[in-house]
């Protein structure tokens, strides 16, 4: 097996915590601990509850009526919160950061994305895909066998009829095709919602999945009513899936995207149809993600936030083609919203797209339409308003009077609409032409101004030419009385600031997301306390939100952002000095972080500093810019030792970098040492290898840089040249180079660098010498400088290292112990880099002891989550591991085929293989020609190395069942 390289640092783990198991039994598992028994009913059913619907907030009220019928309120509202922080005592690690499994607030409870798994879930999905040898192989019994509460009941009934279904269709004979059509569901009742797809179940029907388990992505989820749009919503589902590409156009603020979500809700579920003499419902998608393309500018963002959402970040690389192969035989549907800024740039891309996947319908939602063959352009309407002396029972019907005063009793709680008010609340609505936004930004301000001044504030005219741009065009536009477009809401909310707010209003366009006050503050120049107040007063107004956590952040809903910026622009304002602000202020943000970066500190700032480092690519005309972001890149190493970077944002820093001049040595060679790290990371060799060279010639005669590119230099070697116990003049020269720059890194007192190269000093003795007593002190060296720095992750890598020199001098308890620890210690942190390390030699430890099956299901828990973070060095490594555990556990077609693409992979994306890989081969294949043959064995082998990456994760994937252990088979030609 090829060791492992230098271990690096963290992202929160994107993997169900719990998996809950209700059919057949009530138990939850994480991995470790397994709960059986809970301290009451109520207990396990809100478990079960919120698990069969993880997406969906649970108001207290329903949970509740559900859990103690009748009950009176307050009595029932004691009892939840005893039992839900019982249930969250049972789940969560107390001051564990990142262990939340249920979010819980005075009015929902519901589960963190990710924490819950469900077997019933998953079950009903694979029933509803049309999969139905999965979903019964995966059916353990009734729902929550002993508990007996009505809605349990109804649901336990429910799925019984399904299952009932799926064993009926499988034995008749007439209904050969079963496989290949959804099968006809028994009715969700409406008191349980259908739950939607989630993440690995507690069991699983051992067959291959085409993507990584955590791929099925969530739809945006909105707490407040939607109103008046069912018929609007109904026609669009219809019209989403006759049609291959719908584009939804409409003004900002229209509700375009709140009803492209609600039609993506429903169609989760198979469709209701009407077959016509015999023809067959429509199958039901397989994949359905929303794509925000706010910050998209051309096609190749957009094809990257595609992928992302998809959970595919890889996919995108190579264009329309490559994403079309990772989504090839899949039926999807891609919500893709705010497309406006695109057309002219990005629709051929789309088209291509639609082209390649047959199955590919796409809702577009867009200011502007695409003009594409085939495109079916669907006006989004305003809210009916109401007639203009509609009584009050007429204005209590109206859904634009509905939304008004849905949303004005948010901000005044005693706010009703009557006999007093209504005429000038249809008013109101008529003057605003039922826009949803309009309306919501209206009712905001009852605390102040009652509807009847509204109107009369917002029948002003307007005095600047751009306001007609953000008005709505035709009949019923300006020259109309009764019509006033969302822009003079915004406009009429502008004017009620002074110029200092305005200005602050302006800044926060810089912004690409949401942002922290200091970071405004730098921004315009001012203090944070006064700039503190203003964004407090700017909230109050409803032209910023604020989101809640321990540090509040600022910004935009799109339409005022454009409102704002337009008005930034005719006051001439400086754009460029604020930009250049920002730059300054992430910089010295990023160099306060110190070298060990968390990402939960680094997580609220990254959309901002991943648009300031793809301002790089303008370095060319703007070299201020592109030496703020290179800065910005070396300040943030320790990071990027963690997560990495999107391969466009690497393309655009190595832009910036061919303009810095000779005359900064300092610079270039500081960031081609960080770029041979980054490039062998995300799979490319050779140029990790140039970095690394042009660090080491950059470098020149200063000693802390020239000892930090040697120690690169060789690492790139090490961790792609695997030519263990075989001594060669490279590995001598190895040898001198990490001598020189500990005794250089020594003589400079830098203890980061001298940490790296006795690592690297311990990895040569290991990889060439076979001297782990040799290199266990050197790591126990390392191990030290590490804890002197304070960086944790950095200390917990070197003792994986460690305990690998204690699993080869046969100290396998302490070896074991030591894996526990650090991977206790990785979850922890969110270290997802270090648990793929400790998994891989935790997998290791367990072969050796020949427990196969065991290494087997730790590897798996590795790739799935190489693969969620699209980790492609992890994932080189951990798929080189199964193919020997597999062929032990009878497996041999399995064993070959992840053989051949293990080896194809590596050897393509990092280098040719070392003697012991090839010795691990051969091993490989005499144990599988055993079992199947030569001619076999080898017609497995090439059939391997012609997967692509999905497929090969998909056969790593598959979970190993005792009872599918097999006696070798008779090889079918001498071996």
């Amino acid at each position: 097996m090829p060791a492992m390289a230098p271990a690096t640092s963290p992202a929160p783990a994107g993997e169900a915590r719990w998996q809950v198991r209700l059919l057949g039994a009530v138990e939850v598992f994480d991995g470790v601990q397994r709960i059986a028994r809970f301290p009451s009913r109520a207990v396990a059913a809100l478990l079960a509850r919120v698990a069969l619907a993880p997406d969906r907030a649970h108001s207290r009220e329903e949970l509740i009526e559900l859990l103690w019928p009748g009950v009176a309120l307050d009595v029932g509202r004691n009892r939840l919160r005893q039992v839900l922080s019982t249930l969250k005592s049972l789940l969560e690690a107390a001051g564990v950061p990142g262990a939340a499994v249920l979010q819980a607030d005075r009015l929902v409870v519901r589960a963190v994305r990710g924490a819950l798994a469900c077997d019933a879930v998953e079950f009903e999905r694979l029933a509803r895909s049309g999969r139905a040898a999965e979903a019964l192989a995966l059916y353990g019994g009734e729902l929550m066998p002993g508990y007996y509460d009505e809605w349990i009941d109804v649901e336990r009934q429910r799925l019984v009829a399904l299952h009932d279904a799926l064993h009926d269709a499988m034995h008749d004979a007439r209904h050969e095709r079963w496989q290949h059509a959804p099968v006809a569901m028994p009715p969700t009742p409406a008191v349980v919602p259908t739950p939607t797809p989630i993440t690995t179940p507690v069991r699983r029907a051992p067959v291959p999945p085409a993507f990584p388990e955590a791929a099925a992505p969530a739809l945006p989820t909105y707490l407040t009513r939607l109103f008046g749009a069912d018929m609007a919503a109904a026609r669009l589902r219809a019209l989403v899936l006759s049609r291959r590409l719908v584009t939804l156009l409409g003004p900002g603020g229209s509700g375009k995207t709140r009803l492209g979500v609600e039609v993506a809700q429903a169609l989760r579920q198979p469709p209701p149809w009407q077959a016509e003499a015999g023809t067959p419902p429509p199958p039901p998608f397989q994949r359905i993600a929303f794509v925000s393309l706010v910050a998209c500018e051309d096609a190749p963002q957009m094809l990257d936030t595609i992928a992302r959402a998809l959970a595919l970040p890889g996919a995108a690389a190579g264009g329309a083609p490559a994403l079309a192969q990772a989504l090839a035989g899949q039926r999807v549907l891609l919500v893709l919203d705010n497309f406006e800024q695109l057309v002219g740039r990005a629709e051929g891309a789309l088209a291509e797209l639609l082209s390649l996947l047959p199955a590919l319908h796409v809702l577009v939602t867009s200011r502007r339409a695409l003009g594409l063959d085939g495109e079916q352009a669907v006006n989004a309407e305003p809210l009916a308003l109401p007639a203009a002396d509609a009584t009050l029972a007429a204005a209590a019907a109206n859904p634009a009077v509905a939304l008004f005063v849905d949303r004005a009793r948010a901000a005044r709680t005693d706010f009703h609409l009557s006999e007093r008010n209504h005429a000038a609340i249809v008013a109101l609505t008529r003057v605003l032409h039922g826009m949803p936004l309009a309306l919501e930004l209206a009712a905001s301000r009852v605390r102040s101004f009652p509807p009847a001044e509204m109107v009369a504030l917002l029948g002003k005219p307007e005095g600047s030419a751009h306001l007609a741009l953000l008005s709505r065009g035709g009949p019923r536009s300006g020259h109309d009385p009764r019509h006033a477009s969302m822009a003079q809401v915004i406009a009429w909310s502008w004017r009620l600031l002074d110029a200092p707010a305005q200005r602050l209003l302006g800044a926060l366009t810089i912004f690409p997301a949401d942002a922290a006050a200091a970071a405004v503050a730098a921004v315009v120049g001012d203090t944070l306390p006064a700039t503190a107040a203003r964004l407090d007063d700017l909230v109050a107004h409803s032209l910023v939100r604020v989101s809640a956590g321990d540090e509040p952040r600022f910004g935009l809903v799109e339409p005022v952002r454009e409102f704002a910026a337009a008005e930034l622009v005719a006051a001439d304002a400086d754009v460029d000095v604020m930009r250049s602000r920002l730059r300054r202020w992430l910089v010295g943000w990023a160099q306060g972080l110190g070298s060990a970066a968390s990402p939960s500190r680094v997580a609220p700032e990254l959309s901002t500093v991943h648009a300031v480092l793809a301002s790089a690519a303008g370095a060319a005309t703007d070299p201020a810019a592109g030496a703020d972001a290179l800065q910005l890149l070396l300040a943030l190493r320790g990071y990027w030792d963690t997560d990495g970077l999107p391969g466009r944002i690497q393309a655009a820093l190595e832009e910036a970098l061919r303009t810095v001049p000779a005359s900064q040595p300092a610079l270039r060679a500081d960031v081609h040492e960080l770029f041979a790290y980054l490039r062998f990371e995300a799979g490319f060799g050779a140029q990790a290898l140039a970095h690394a060279e042009a660090a080491l010639a950059a470098a020149g005669q200063d000693p802390a840089r020239r000892a930090r590119a040697l120690v690169r230099r060789v690492w790139v070697q090490l961790a792609a040249a695997r030519d263990e116990h075989d001594a060669t003049p490279a590995h001598d020269r190895w040898q001198a180079w990490l001598d020189e720059a500990l005794t250089l890194a020594r003589g400079c007192g830098d203890r980061e660098i001298q940490a790296r190269a006795l690592h690297q000093l311990a990895l040569l003795q290991t990889q060439v010498r076979g001297n782990w007593g040799a290199a266990e002190t050197l790591l126990e060296e390392s191990q030290a400088l590490w804890l002197a720095l304070g960086d944790r992750r950095k200390a917990y890598a070197l003792l994986r290292n460690r305990a690998q020199c204690w699993l080869h001098t046969d100290r396998d308890a302490e070896a074991m112990a030591g894996y526990e620890e650090c991977e206790r210690a990785a979850r922890e942190d969110g270290d997802w880099v270090g648990r793929i390390d400790t998994l891989i030699s935790m997998s290791a430890l367990l072969a050796r002891q020949r427990r196969w099956a065991d290494a087997l299901e730790a590897n798996r828990r590795c790739v799935q989550l190489c693969w969620q973070r699209w980790h492609r060095h992890g994932l080189a490594y951990a798929l080189w591991i199964p193919p020997r555990l597999l062929a032990r556990l009878h497996r041999p077609e399995a064993a070959m085929r992840l053989m051949g693409f293990a080896a194809t992979f590596w050897a393509e994306r990092f280098g040719p293989l070392g003697k012991s890989d090839l010795i691990y081969l051969k091993r490989v294949r005499g144990l599988v020609r055993a079992q199947l043959g030569a001619a076999r064995a080898q017609a497995l082998f090439n059939e391997g190395a012609t997967m692509n990456v999905a497929e090969a994760v998909a056969l790593a994937l598959q979970p190993h069942e005792p009872h599918e252990t097999q006696k070798p088979q008779k090889p079918q030609t001498p071996a």
